[in-house]
C-alpha cells in the first residue's frame, strides 16, 4: 500500500507542495524595520528662516523654521539637521497709535521626520512683542500738542537665526 502512495502522481505533487510551503514558511518575503518610536517630550531645536515682523505677518499665516540639529533615537537620525519645520501665526497686531506696541506670537505646529512622518510639536510658541511707547504720546499729547498722540509704538520683530526649543507632542513610531 506505501508503494502505491510512493508511485501515485498526486502523491509526489502533494508532497513537492508541502516542500515548497515549508521552505517559504521560514523566510520573510518583505522587509521588516524595527519600528523606533521617538518620545514625547524629546526637545528638538529649531530657528527661525526669516525675519519675522508684526508689520508683515497676519493671523494664520505659516511661518518657517529650520532644524538645528539632528534628532537622534537609538543612534539613528529621526529627524535630520536642515528640515523646514511649520509653525502657523495666532496672534499678531501692527504698531498703533497712542503709542500702542504691535506685537506676534507664533505656535510651532510640527515637522516631518526622515520617513516622511509628521511629528506634531508642543511648549514652543513664540511671542515678541515691540516697544509701548504710550506714557510718552499722552504726556506730550495732553501737554504740548494733540498731534502727539498719533506717536505709534514699535512694531515687534523675531530676528532671522532666533532659536527656540520645543518638544515633540506624543510618541510617535518611526520606521527608520
Amino acid at each position: 500500500m506505501i508503494s502505491f502512495f510512493q508511485n501515485s502522481v498526486f502523491f509526489k505533487h502533494m508532497l513537492m507542495l508541502v516542500t515548497a510551503s515549508m521552505l517559504f514558511m521560514s523566510f520573510t518575503l518583505y522587509d521588516q524595520k524595527a519600528e523606533t518610536v521617538l518620545r514625547a517630550g524629546t526637545a528638538i531645536q529649531l530657528e527661525t528662516v526669516n525675519r519675522i515682523s508684526s508689520e508683515t505677518v497676519r493671523v494664520g499665516q505659516t511661518v518657517d523654521f529650520r532644524v538645528r540639529q539632528d534628532v537622534k533615537v537609538d543612534g539613528k537620525t529621526a529627524i535630520a539637521a536642515g528640515t523646514i519645520a511649520r509653525g502657523q501665526v495666532v496672534r499678531a497686531q501692527k504698531a498703533r497709535g497712542i503709542g500702542r506696541e504691535g506685537f506676534i506670537e507664533i505656535q510651532l505646529r510640527s515637522v516631518e521626520a526622515v520617513d516622511g512622518t509628521e511629528v506634531f510639536l508642543s511648549g514652543g510658541n513664540v511671542y515678541a512683542e515691540g516697544d509701548d511707547k504710550q506714557v510718552l504720546s499722552i504726556v506730550l499729547g495732553v501737554f504740548l500738542c494733540i498731534l502727539f498722540l498719533l506717536i505709534k509704538g514699535e512694531n515687534a520683530d523675531i530676528p532671522a537665526g532666533y532659536h527656540v526649543s520645543p518638544s515633540v507632542a506624543s510618541n510617535t513610531p518611526l520606521n527608520i
